[in-house]
């Protein structure tokens, strides 16, 4: 159980890194193989110097993404820094300047404007190189990449360690025709047994990573399948990962039993996760006097401008209690802030001006204690 919570935690177990864990975690691939193959479809990759699970998601979410890149640039850069390491012998050392020579030959034709000479290109390339060394893609032999943010003629002894061939997915079907990130979502054509294997792998993979599985209507296949499949996908989720299934008529939701790591948790110890808590309280009141109808999937659908006015009042009321930096924030940027950490734990999204509140907000409140006007620091969070 706790060493396929450390394959869903970390991208990968280097050998290098943590020897003792790499090997407990090896040793207990063969009972776990099944179980990824036939429940989730996940692949493992097992080398003398790493083991990685393969997440691929059910569906595409922020929080899938490398949490330290800021912009689409990164990641284009990321992936020409792994052609160029393909090309490379494991241990094969190379100058930060044939790097970035090697890079505008490589992108150039898929990103033009593409120059060393702008701050937010090596910025972004000091980003993409920072992770890689942080996850072993490339290791640090002499300087500092972050100075190539100011100084274009910034050198840094860098090594390939090898590792960039088992970094990418490889998809066993034709990808070369699609248009959108959805496309990676939909099932391969083919017979019906096939296509219900996909949606097996779609229910385990959304509860084994995402923080909930919605639908829309009773007919929907995903929750027909839990529906009917309940008491094995409980015990599957419980012998791999640990925990409980809880489901309703409009979700599912997989709750992690105490343990080793197993993905970020919410509510985190921030303030951020302190305003959502409060947030959440004051729009489930006026949802059920009927301020903002919900409807039949129990998602609400409230304007931009309301959502913002909702947040506004929240912070009047306990301003005092927020801190100088949420306290006194321009409104717009809060609120920007306030969508991102929803739409990053799947609690809402916000499309063309309508923010769409998922049911999930009805499980989470979060009020101050009367202590806490008085000065004591605290929340308490129900589930």
């Amino acid at each position: 159980m706790d060493e396929f919570r450390v394959l869903l935690n970390r991208f990968w177990v280097r050998r290098d890194e943590d020897r003792e864990l790499f090997y407990q975690v090896r040793r207990k691939l063969p009972a776990l193989r099944r179980a990824l193959r036939e429940q989730f479809g996940w692949e493992i990759v097992s080398t003398e110097k790493v083991i990685r699970l393969v997440k691929q998601p059910a569906k595409a979410a922020p929080a899938f993404g490398i949490r330290s890149f800021t912009s689409v640039s990164d990641y284009c850069l990321l992936c020409g820094l792994l052609l160029v390491l393909e090309d490379q012998d494991d241990g094969q050392r190379f100058l930060l300047s044939e790097l970035t020579q090697a890079l505008l030959a490589h992108l150039k034709p898929y990103c033009p404007d593409l120059s060393w000479e702008r701050y937010q290109h090596r910025t972004s390339l000091v980003r993409v190189l920072q992770y890689a060394e942080q996850t072993g893609l490339v290791r640090s032999c002499e300087g500092e990449s972050d100075g190539f943010k100011e100084h274009r003629e910034q050198e840094v002894l860098y090594e390939n360690t090898g590792l960039s061939r088992f970094f990418s997915v490889n998809f066993h079907r034709d990808i070369s025709g699609f248009q959108s990130v959805r496309d990676f979502e939909q099932p391969e054509d083919g017979p019906d047994q096939e296509r219900g294997v996909f949606r097996t792998y779609r229910v385990f993979r959304q509860l084994a990573l995402g923080p909930a599985a919605y639908w829309d209507e009773p007919s929907d296949a995903v929750y027909a399948y839990i529906k009917n499949m309940r008491g094995k996908v409980q015990e599957v989720l419980d012998e791999t990962i640990g925990g409980k299934l809880q489901v309703y008529h409009n979700g599912a939701f997989f709750l992690p039993d105490e343990g080793a790591p197993c993905g970020d948790l919410f509510p985190r110890d921030q303030m951020l996760s302190d305003v959502l808590l409060l947030l959440f309280e004051r729009l489930s009141e006026k949802i059920a006097l009927g301020a903002y109808p919900h409807g039949p999937d129990d998602r609400v659908h409230l304007p931009l401008e309301a959502f913002s006015r909702e947040l506004d009042a929240c912070r009047r009321e306990y301003r005092a209690q927020w801190g100088k930096t949420f306290a006194e924030k321009e409104l717009s940027a809060l609120v920007q802030d306030v969508l991102d950490e929803l739409a990053y734990w799947d609690f809402a999204e916000e499309r063309g001006g309508v923010v769409t509140l998922n049911p999930a907000i009805a499980l989470w409140h979060g009020i101050y204690p009367n202590n806490r006007r008085s000065g004591h620091a605290r929340t308490l969070a129900d589930e």
